[in-house]
């Protein structure tokens, strides 16, 4: 039986007579308190004994862990419009690459386009224009 485990064995309670009857009192009437020394749970400041969890209370105990899951979902929203801001952050920065590169580009051109078939007045014109590159990637 259950009641000699060594888990129940603490919250049975202790027997110091042998029935539950105990004397006959002097009218002949059995005595009300069988056991005096045991504390009733009605009476104030006394404990009742802890008895292990039904079933009842560890189902509601696993239905408020879906609680958990929705925390679980609003981090996993967080997370979500986190790693949404990221990418649009690391699109920007690829788009400005890309003009940055396309302006590099241009520059080079300009640089390196062919003086002999200009005037002089366009040679002028290519020599500020080279200085002014030269200075902004350079400086």
């Amino acid at each position: 039986m259950l009641r000699l485990e060594q888990k129940w064995r603490s919250q049975l309670p202790t027997q110091s007579g042998g029935s539950k009857r105990t004397k006959v009192s002097a009218t002949g009437a059995y005595s009300s308190s069988s056991n005096p020394e045991t504390p009733l749970a009605d009476e104030p400041g006394v404990d009742s004994p802890v008895h292990p969890q039904g079933s009842k209370k560890s189902k509601q105990k696993g239905k408020g862990k879906a609680q958990m899951s929705e925390d679980f979902s609003e981090r996993k929203l967080s997370v979500v419009k986190k790693l949404s801001l990221m990418e649009d952050i690391k699109d920007v920065r690829e788009n400005e690459l890309m003009d940055r590169e396309k302006k590099r580009e241009m520059d080079m051109q300009i640089i390196n386009a062919n003086t002999s078939s200009m005037s002089e007045k366009g040679r002028a014109l290519h020599e500020i224009a080279c200085e002014k590159i030269i200075a902004k990637w350079f400086t």
